[in-house]
């Protein structure tokens, strides 16, 4: 099998054939990531800035390891576009895909590509977390009420129809780069999810296991935000889908929501052992 689809943009300067497949396997630019047959490069064409995750072939020597680590092996390329095209489909913001590629019948047996188009001047979640800690109180505040209600929503679109992130940190929620010490309630905030390459997809809502595993990874690595019981109401309020009857929702959900705190929990005290390892 041999797949490669371009944008308009990326055909001006790469073929859709072989030579186009190993040109953009190999493409020169800033390197980001260069491990175990997995390389991701930020290049420029045209004035457009991309990023390429490049997976050359996968050894069964790597696959084992995996596997053994009770961990599924990520298979090439395919799955991120995959995600990408489920994230669209449910209308949830992410990468826009410029190009795709693969060889091979077997996923990850000879090479695969995906590249998509930069998403400049942005920040992560995390990265203004970090940042917010400088604002005055009014100012965290104001962006707590406006940030928690789009999370919520967006974490209930995706479960809802049937995606897990499997990586749901604030770290892979990006936001445009601005002064946001000066942000106003009236000012837009717009998000998009990036690191799609271990996405979930089934045709019926997401089971509660999986829902837990992303709701407790945002819940951890929210926890330096001071997050206060009107907060979790907002965030519950919002993945409920709003309306009045949602405290009855959450009632009935309880047990579930107790789940998502212990799980956070979980990944802290996984972080905590990780950093006395490392000391």
């Amino acid at each position: 099998m041999f797949l490669i689809e371009l944008s308009s943009k990326l055909c001006g300067f790469y073929r859709e054939d072989a030579q186009g497949f190993e040109e953009l396997m190999h493409v020169q630019g800033d390197v980001y990531r260069d491990v175990k047959g997995r390389r991701t490069v930020k290049f420029e064409r045209g004035g457009q800035h991309y990023f390429i995750k490049a997976h050359q072939r996968a050894s069964i020597i790597e696959w084992l390891k995996s596997l053994l680590s009770l961990k599924w092996p990520v298979l090439g390329a395919r799955p991120e576009w995959l995600g990408i095209e489920a994230f669209n489909r449910v209308d949830v913001p992410t990468m826009t895909i410029a190009g795709k590629g693969m060889r091979g019948w077997i996923p990850g047996s000879a090479g695969s590509f995906i590249v998509t188009e930069s998403f400049e001047n942005s920040i992560s979640l995390e990265e203004l977390l970090q940042r917010q800690e400088s604002f005055g109180e009014p100012q965290r505040n104001r962006l707590k009420r406006h940030l928690i209600p789009k999370l919520g929503q967006v974490s209930r679109r995706l479960h809802e129809g049937g995606i897990n992130h499997r990586d749901y940190y604030l770290c892979h929620f990006l936001t445009q780069s601005r002064d946001w010490s000066q942000w106003q309630s009236e000012d837009s905030i717009d998000l998009m999810i990036i690191d799609l390459h271990r996405v979930q997809i089934r045709s019926g809502p997401t089971p509660d296991r999986w829902r837990v595993k992303d709701l407790g990874a945002l819940v951890f690595s929210a926890f330096g935000a001071d997050l206060t019981v009107t907060d979790a109401a907002r965030f519950i309020r919002a993945y409920h889908g709003g309306g009045c009857d949602w405290k009855d929702r959450y009632r009935e959900r309880q047990g579930f929501w107790f789940k998502v705190m212990g799980r956070a929990l979980g990944f802290q005290q996984e972080w905590d052992r990780k950093q006395i390892k490392e000391a």
